[in-house]
C-alpha cells in the first residue's frame, strides 16, 4: 500500500473533527428526514411529494458536502509547510506521482465516505413511490463528482497558500463564488441574463454556470425549472458539470505535481523595522498625509485603555490605521459599485407594483450579510489561536489582566475592522433616504440587523479561537456556523407546502438574510415576523458565546500542571 494513502487516511478518519462531522452530518440527514415524511406514511398519488423530499435531501446534503470540504482538503499541502515535514517527504525515495496520489486520495477519502453514509437517506425515499431508482443513482453520482470537485478545489489553493488559516479561508470564498455567483445569471433574481445576453455572452454564462454542483444538481433534479435553463444549443448543466469536473482534477494533479518537483523557495525575509520618533517627518509621513506613520514611536498606553486592545492596534495588520483607511476605501467603492449593479438588475425586475428603491434596500442589505459572511471569520477566527500558536500567549497570560478583559480587548479588535466596513458600505443605502424618505425605518432595521450580526459572527469567531489551539480549525468552525444559519436554513424554501409555517419561521428566525429582509420591508418575509425574534435570539447567543469565552480564556490563563 502507498505509505502516504494510509498515513493520510488514517489521520484523517482518527481525528475527533472527522468523528464530530459526521455526527453532525448524520444527524443534520435524520432530522431532516423525520421532518420531511409524510403522516402515516401517506403521499399523493404523482409522487410529487417523494420527488420535493429527494431534491430537499439531495441539496441538504450536498450543501452539507460544500461546508466539510475545506476542513480536509485545503490543509493537505500547508500542514506539511506548517510542520516542517514536506522536506522529509520529498526526501523519501517515493515519487511525486505517488505522493501525489497519496495526498489526492487521503484527502478525498473522508468526503467520500460522507456522501457514502448519506446514500439510505435517500434510497428510503423509494418507499413512498414516485421515485425511480435511477434517478437516485444519478443523485448519489453527483454527491460523489461534486465531492472530489470540491475536495480538489481546496488541494488547488492547498498548493497555493503557505498558511492553512489563509488557504481555508480562500477556498470557503471560491467555493461561494463556484456554488453560488457563477448560477446567479441563470436564476430569475438576475433577470435571466443568459437569455438576454448575445450567443458569445451566453455561452460564456452558460459555462461559469456549469462550475456550480448547485446549478447541476438542480438540472438533474428540475431539468425544465425556471433555475435550470442554459443558453440556447449547449448541453444540459450537470452535463458539462461532469467535464468540468475532469478538466479540475487533471490541473489539480499538475499543479500538485509540479509543485513537488520544484526546489523549495524560502519565505522572503521581512524587512527590518526602522522607528521613528515622534515629530519627525519622514518621506513615508508625508505619503500618509501628516495624519500618522506607520514606524512612528507610540505614545504610552493609558490607565483607562485596554491594553490588549491597544496591543492589537499596533501589532496587528489589519488594525493599523493606514490598512484601515485603506479598507475603508475600498468598502466605500464597494458599495458605490453595489449601487450601479443592484439599480441596474432591480430596475430590470421590479414588477410594476414593487418599488424599486425598496427593491434596492432589499438587495443591498442581503448584500452586506453576504460581505460580512465572507469576511467576518477571517478577520475574528484568529484572536486567541495565532497567539497560541505564535508563542504570544504565554507572555499575555503572566500578565495581571483578567479573563473578561482580555477577551473584551480582543473582541473590540476584531470588530473595528468589520465596523468600518459596515460604515464603508453605509452609503449606498443612505442615498436611498433622498430619492424616497418613507424608507428612514426600513433602513435603520437594516442596519440594527446588519450591526448586530457582525457582533455575532465577532463573538462566534472569538469562541471557536478560544477553545482551538489552531486557527484553521477555529476558522472552519467558524465559518461552518455562520453559513450554516446563513445558507443551510434557507433550504426550508425548497420545502414550501411541505414544512408548515410554523416550522419555516423558526428556520428562518436565525438566518440573517431572511432578517435583513425582513426589516427592509420584503413583502415575502414580512408575514413571519423576523425582526425582533432574530434581535432577540442572536443577542443571547452573543452573551453565551462572551461568557463562554471568558470562561475558556480563564482556563487558559491558569499555571500548568
Amino acid at each position: 500500500m502507498n505509505p502516504i494513502v494510509r498515513k493520510e487516511v488514517l489521520f484523517s478518519l482518527r481525528s475527533s473533527k472527522a468523528m464530530v462531522l459526521q455526527i453532525l452530518f448524520l444527524t443534520a440527514i435524520a432530522i431532516l428526514l423525520w421532518l420531511l415524511w409524510p403522516a402515516e406514511g401517506l403521499q399523493d398519488i404523482e409522487g410529487q411529494q417523494a420527488r420535493k423530499l429527494l431534491m430537499i435531501i439531495s441539496i441538504g446534503e450536498l450543501a452539507l458536502v460544500v461546508l466539510v470540504a475545506p476542513t480536509f482538503t485545503s490543509t493537505s499541502i500547508t500542514l506539511e509547510r506548517e510542520r516542517n515535514t514536506l522536506e522529509s517527504l520529498l526526501a523519501t525515495p517515493m515519487s511525486a506521482l505517488k505522493i501525489v496520489f497519496g495526498k489526492i486520495t487521503g484527502a478525498l477519502t473522508f468526503l467520500i465516505l460522507v456522501v457514502l453514509t448519506g446514500i439510505p437517506a435517500l434510497f428510503s425515499l423509494m418507499l413512498l413511490g414516485g421515485v425511480d431508482p435511477k434517478e437516485i443513482l444519478a443523485v448519489v453520482a453527483i454527491l460523489l463528482v461534486s465531492a472530489v470537485y470540491l475536495g480538489m478545489i481546496g488541494l488547488m489553493v492547498s498548493v497555493l497558500m503557505h498558511r492553512s488559516y489563509r488557504a481555508i479561508i480562500t477556498t470557503y470564498f471560491v467555493l461561494l463564488l463556484v456554488v453560488f455567483v457563477f448560477a446567479i445569471p441563470t436564476w430569475p433574481v438576475s433577470g435571466k441574463l443568459i437569455h438576454r445576453a448575445g450567443p458569445i455572452g451566453a455561452g460564456i454564462m452558460h459555462v461559469l454556470a456549469s462550475f456550480s454542483p448547485l446549478e447541476a444538481m438542480l438540472s438533474l433534479l428540475v431539468p425544465d425549472g425556471p433555475y435550470t435553463t442554459g443558453a440556447k444549443g449547449w448541453p444540459a448543466f450537470w452535463q458539462m458539470y461532469l467535464l468540468i469536473t475532469i478538466g479540475i482534477t487533471m490541473i489539480t494533479t499538475l499543479m500538485l505535481m509540479f509543485t513537488l518537483h520544484r526546489a523549495l523557495i524560502p519565505a522572503k525575509p521581512r524587512e527590518g523595522l526602522k522607528v521613528v520618533e515622534r515629530g519627525q517627518i519622514t518621506g513615508r509621513t508625508v505619503l500618509y498625509l501628516f495624519f500618522f506613520d506607520p514606524r512612528k514611536r507610540k505614545r504610552h498606553i493609558g490607565w483607562w485603555q485596554n491594553p490588549v486592545l491597544i496591543k492589537e492596534c499596533r501589532t496587528r495588520r489589519t488594525l493599523q490605521l493606514h490598512w484601515l483607511a485603506r479598507a475603508t476605501a475600498i468598502a466605500l467603492m464597494i458599495s458605490i459599485a453595489l449601487m450601479v449593479l443592484v439599480s441596474i438588475s432591480v430596475s430590470a425586475l421590479a414588477a410594476e407594483s414593487v418599488s424599486t428603491i425598496s427593491a434596492m434596500t432589499d438587495a443591498i442589505g442581503i448584500l452586506m450579510i453576504v460581505l460580512l459572511i465572507l469576511a467576518g471569520p477571517a478577520l475574528t477566527s484568529g484572536a486567541i489561536s495565532s497567539d497560541r500558536e505564535s508563542g504570544v500567549w504565554d507572555l499575555l497570560r503572566i500578565t495581571p489582566l483578567p479573563a473578561w478583559r482580555i477577551v473584551s480587548g480582543k473582541l473590540q479588535a476584531c470588530f473595528i475592522p468589520l465596523l468600518l466596513m459596515i460604515i464603508g458600505c453605509s452609503p449606498a443605502l443612505i442615498i436611498l433616504v433622498y430619492f424616497q424618505k418613507g424608507l428612514l425605518p426600513n433602513i435603520i432595521r437594516v442596519m440594527a440587523v446588519v450591526g448586530i450580526t457582525s457582533v455575532f459572527v465577532t463573538a462566534a469567531g472569538m469562541f471557536f479561537s478560544s477553545m482551538f489551539s489552531k486557527t484553521s480549525v477555529a476558522t472552519a468552525w467558524t465559518y461552518g456556523v455562520v453559513l450554516a444559519m446563513s445558507m443551510v436554513t434557507l433550504l426550508a424554501l425548497l420545502g414550501k407546502g411541505i414544512f408548515g409555517p410554523r416550522f419555516m419561521e423558526i428556520a428562518f428566525m436565525i438566518n440573517p438574510i431572511t432578517a435583513v429582509m425582513d426589516a427592509a420591508g420584503d413583502r415575502y418575509m414580512s408575514n413571519y415576523n423576523l425582526f425582533q425574534p432574530y434581535l432577540y435570539i442572536i443577542s443571547t447567543a452573543i452573551v453565551v458565546f462572551f461568557i463562554l469565552s471568558v470562561i475558556r480564556v480563564f482556563q487558559l490563563c491558569r499555571a500548568d500542571k
